[in-house]
């Protein structure tokens, strides 16, 4: 047995309230705000799939309560009640909620925390009207759960007052979603009733504890909401609404007569016309008057057979005594305005299954409903507005059979007589996911908008980065167990560092610890070139955006425009993130794109540079190099225009900017960015930095530079570069060694920016970039190892041959007898190290680097640092200090 109240949990039978009963109820509302305000977004989601979900079997016991109730208790049909209820999975489908949260709330994020927004110099966080009010009308029992879900997403105190004509499919519907709501949240915050409509008194009494309304009904209920609710209650009201349908020519070419009939009975059948958006009335848009009873008399006779075919397979629900003499006032009326020569219909007579009349008179129709459908003609899309102006304020949908220049032109030119969308004729009663409902997004309407003007400074996002990782991110909750809540600057930096073994354990597949929420939404990168032991860093759907979004920047600042067509010459695939990345930000930028990549023939890259008359290209120094030597070595054999070398990955010193030069006379050099994989864009370049000098992108991150003894350093001083994230939340990056060198710059920028300017002045010891390659220290020393005749002392030397990196490997003999076999050693080592680093095989591979020099001397003989005892294990000859 189906009870008929649902207050907060608990299901009864109550048919009668009175004014002190709702003003309880209307308290016990306001005391619930703060439970479902807190609840986690991702689980509300989850709850209602699962509530979906147990709609999904026909022989579910939701499921078929609901049919058995539905059959007895509304009109339609028991078909197009099935096909109602096969609406609810999908409706509460989880990517389906969670893309029109995207859509309608553009910031869905504000509902969980304070949020940047573009543009804008602050915060902006949404926070739940508080207590909503669904007024239900009698007609679709979708469109009453649909509101109710709303204020579900929106973390609202739901309160649903069914039409007293309606259906207890909410009763029903609570009750599935008491069963999935494990932690109580959500079904304790819904509540489900009905009293008769047009009691002030009653009404007055449950709007003062409502914060907002959603009236669907018709207008004099939606009126007396509006009069009787306080000033600071929100009422919005849906309803009543008619639509209309509207046939081009070339959808008669495209679809036939017969296509469009199809069409038009799905939109005028289902639901028997109860939803706003159902056809009421059919035009089609012919030059020719003369053409007009023609074309339209062929509809009909074609409409007669769409008509009956729906019919077949959906029928027309219960009809009254009233709605069966609408009809028949409606076919009566057709009849003598046919003996007039004033109209042609058909219908299903002596059924009343369906109706369609063709009158010549264009003046708009609103239905009797029930299947009937007008249809009329005009000669022009203009002569509507004239026509529909005068239902303006009733008018919803306009469906269009045409093509999307004419749905576009359809807007335009009925906007102002009050159409609040355009769809597809055969499509009307669909309803796009996340598009406008009459005008506004709902979702919306339901949650109030909070400013916190002027952006936050770095001690705050430190503080709040900290925090957020501390409470969500197990490694963190770890790492930081000892360490004092962040009230200083001084506090921050005594947290300890993020190693990269840190991020390699931590981070999938060996462990999701490092993430703050499970992994939706996003993309995967490696980080690191080993394959042995490669770091995965995740950056969720908005991080990504936001980091191309930044690298765009880079590109802009350095001097790319909207005259330039670049090429993305990086290497892609293997989890690598550049080339994706740099598309993904080149398509922010006013430049054309060319994404060619650099695994084809360079004879193949530059016949496509001459193709498209590329001026910019971007990606690793070592591969650009190889690209310039080939057209050098054929001077006057290409027909290139490249003004513009954009760079990343590694460094580049004036022998290199110098060769560039001597190829492509007077050709740009410019950082494309300084960034890393883990951390994501730190620096950009403007057209007054050169070498390794970048402004700071000082709202998204925040740098430290410290000495051997991890204590800042003074301004100007060289020290390592550590980095932290400020807008990276899903898989924070805190105080992180990336591996560089760099200092301060103590000066401003001659562009005028104020953004800080740091130089990257190269590599710590433990990673070497050198030809396109990340080669690491435990690269080398692992690959030494497998080598019996050598020990695991050795120096690497990076240098440059000319313009191109090359780099010397020294590494002492166990014992002075195996030098006398040098050849045979170094050959094995160089095998060693190939079979275990792919970057560096891709690069010997590309020609992008010679193999090294490898020099094997006595044990004993590499320079010892004198304080430590310790080898100095790389020397980077390329950097000038």
């Amino acid at each position: 047995m189906i009870k008929n109240t649902y207050i907060f949990g608990k299901s009864l039978n109550k048919s009668l309230w009175t004014e002190k009963e709702l003003e309880k109820l209307g308290q016990e509302a306001q005391s619930l705000k703060p439970c479902i305000k807190a609840a986690n977004r991702d689980y509300i989601v989850e709850i209602l799939a699962k509530t979906g979900n147990l709609f999904k079997d026909k022989n579910s016991k939701y499921r078929k309560a609901a049919s058995e109730h539905l059959e007895k208790n509304i009109s339609f049909s028991a078909p197009v009640i099935e096909k109602s209820l096969d609406l609810i999975p999908e409706i509460l489908d989880k990517q389906t909620l969670l893309k029109r949260m995207n859509l309608e709330m553009f910031l869905p994020y504000a509902m969980e925390t304070a949020v940047e927004r573009r543009g804008y110099d602050g915060l902006v966080r949404a926070v739940p009207r508080g207590v909503v009010l669904h007024v239900g009308a009698g007609n679709v029992f979708l469109g009453i759960l649909d509101s109710m879900i709303l204020g579900i997403l929106t973390k609202n105190v739901n309160v649903v007052k069914l039409s007293s004509s309606g259906s207890g499919f909410m009763n029903i519907f609570t009750e599935a979603l008491k069963e999935t709501d494990d932690k109580g949240i959500i079904s304790k915050s819904v509540a489900v009733l009905s009293w008769k409509g047009g009691d002030e008194l009653l009404e007055k009494k449950i709007l003062e504890h409502a914060d907002a309304v959603f009236v669907w009904g018709g207008y004099d209920a939606v009126q007396s909401y509006k009069k009787l609710a306080p000033i600071n209650t929100r009422v919005e009201g849906f309803g009543p609404k008619t639509s209309f349908g509207i046939v081009f020519e070339s959808a008669i070419k495209n679809y036939g007569l017969a296509g469009i009939a199809r069409k038009a009975a799905k939109d005028a059948c289902l639901w028997d016309q109860a939803a706003c958006s159902s056809l009421h009335t059919l035009y089609f848009i012919e030059p020719d008057k003369n053409k007009h009873d023609g074309l339209v008399k062929g509809f009909i006779k074609q409409a007669g057979k769409a008509f009956s075919d729906f019919q077949k397979i959906l029928p027309q629900g219960k009809l009254s005594d009233d709605e069966k003499t609408e009809i028949t006032r409606a076919r009566e009326t057709a009849k003598a305005d046919k003996a007039l020569a004033a109209a042609e219909y058909e219908s299903s007579f002596p059924k009343t299954d369906w109706t369609v009349i063709y009158e010549k008179d264009p003046a708009y129709r609103i239905s009797p409903l029930n299947r009937v459908l007008y249809v009329k003609a005009v000669e022009k899309l203009e002569n509507l507005k004239t026509l529909l102006t005068p239902y303006k304020g009733y008018l919803q949908t306009a469906g269009v059979a045409g093509s999307i220049t004419e749905r576009k032109k359809t807007l335009e030119a009925l906007y102002d007589a009050g159409i609040a969308r355009v769809a597809k004729l055969g499509r009307m009663l669909e309803g796009a996911n996340g598009s406008p409902h009459d005008g506004i997004f709902p979702m919306m309407a339901l949650v109030n908008w909070i400013g916190i003007e002027e952006k936050p400074g770095h001690l705050d996002k430190l503080t709040e980065l900290v925090e957020h990782a501390r409470e969500k991110s197990p490694f963190y909750k770890r790492h930081f167990a000892q360490s004092r809540k962040i009230i200083t600057i001084e506090d921050f930096r005594k947290l300890p560092f993020l190693e990269k073994h840190h991020v390699l354990e931590n981070t999938p597949p060996d462990s999701p610890d490092l993430l703050t929420s499970k992994v939706r939404r996003g993309i995967f990168f490696a980080s690191g070139g080993s394959t042995g032991q490669p770091k995965y860093v995740f950056y969720d759907q908005h991080e990504y955006d936001h980091t191309c979004r930044m690298l765009a920047f880079a590109y802009e600042t350095g001097g790319l425009n909207e005259n330039d067509v670049i090429a993305n010459l990086f290497v892609a695939g293997n989890l690598w993130s550049s080339w994706l990345s740099v598309e993904k930000a080149i398509a922010y930028t006013k430049a054309i794109s060319v994404p060619i990549g650099s695994h084809l023939p360079v004879e193949n890259i530059v016949r496509y540079l001459e193709d498209f008359n590329v001026t910019a290209v971007i990606g690793l120094p070592s591969f650009i190099i190889k690209l310039a030597e080939y057209v050098d070595a054929r001077r006057g054999g290409h027909r290139l225009c490249i003004k513009k070398i954009f760079y990343g990955g590694e460094y580049v010193g004036d022998e290199m900017i110098k060769f560039f030069r001597k190829v492509f006379p007077d050709v740009s050099v410019r950082s494309a960015g300084y960034a890393t994989a883990d951390a994501g864009v730190v620096g950009f370049q403007c057209e007054e930095c050169s070498k390794g000098v970048h402004h700071l992108f000082a709202f998204s991150q925040y740098v430290e530079f410290i000495d051997a003894d991890k204590k800042p350093v003074h301004l100007g001083e060289t020290g390592e570069l550590i980095v932290t994230g400020l807008t990276k939340r899903h898989m924070p990056i805190i105080r992180y060694r990336v591996g560089d060198l760099g200092r301060w710059v103590n000066h401003q920028c001659k562009c005028g920016r104020k953004e800080p300017l740091f130089e990257i002045l190269g590599r710590i010891d433990d990673r070497i970039h050198v030809g396109g390659a990340h080669l690491f220290v435990h690269d080398i020393q692992e690959a030494a190892g497998r080598v019996p005749e050598l020990s695991l002392n050795f120096q690497v030397v990076v240098y440059k041959t000319g313009h191109r990196d090359a780099f010397k490997i020294i590494v002492e003999a166990k014992n002075e007898k195996h030098l006398r076999c040098k050849e045979k050693i170094s050959e094995g080592l160089i095998r060693e190290i190939t079979a275990h680093c792919e970057d560096l095989k891709e690069s010997f591979k590309l020609g992008l680097i010679d193999k090294p020099e490898i020099e094997i001397i006595k044990p004993g003989s590499i320079e010892r640092i004198a304080r430590t005892g310790k080898i100095r294990k790389v020397i980077d000859k390329r950097i000038k200090r």
